[in-house]
């Protein structure tokens, strides 16, 4: 009977055990799923500021407006990536890098710094001047989204 309980309490240490790692896993793929939702909406952010940058579609308002979504998101960047959700994890397909955990600093600077350039663009959408709208966008796609992705995101396919 002794022998019983020990097997029967071993195994169901072993499967909360499982349970418990099925649990991480989906957690981590769910944060993945989120952290790709939350990189698209800067994408289309930027994709709409462009569009006024190149066609002059929307107003300065506008880009203001998706700016401050940028400066805002760019905040919670880091919460986006908790430990065990890299491309060398096994949790899908994703292009972040070990450098992110690697070099928290670096990672945190590089949304700060997105956030800052973000503010800037904000900033000169709101004296409506397309050049300078043009000039703060370019800043925030190179050294913000780009200063980002350089060191800490791999391409994908």
């Amino acid at each position: 009977m002794k022998t019983r309980f020990i097997v029967t309490a071993a195994l169901a240490v072993f499967l909360s055990g499982g349970l418990t790692l099925q649990v991480v896993a989906q957690d981590a793929a769910t944060t993945l799923k989120n952290r790709q939702e939350a990189m698209k909406g800067f994408g289309g952010n930027m994709k709409a500021i462009n569009e006024f940058v190149e066609k002059g579609a929307g107003t300065a308002a506008d880009v203001a407006a998706k700016a401050e979504a940028i400066e805002q998101g760019s905040k919670q960047i880091v919460a986006w990536f908790p430990a065990g959700t890299g491309m060398d994890d096994g949790v899908g397909k994703t292009g972040a890098k070990k450098e992110i955990w690697d070099k928290p600093d670096g990672f945190k600077a590089a949304a700060d710094n997105m956030g800052v350039l973000a503010g800037k663009l904000k900033e000169a959408a709101a004296t409506g001047d397309k050049q300078q709208i043009a000039d703060a966008f370019g800043a925030l796609g190179k050294n913000g989204c780009g200063g980002c992705h350089q060191t800490f995101r791999a391409k994908l396919d």
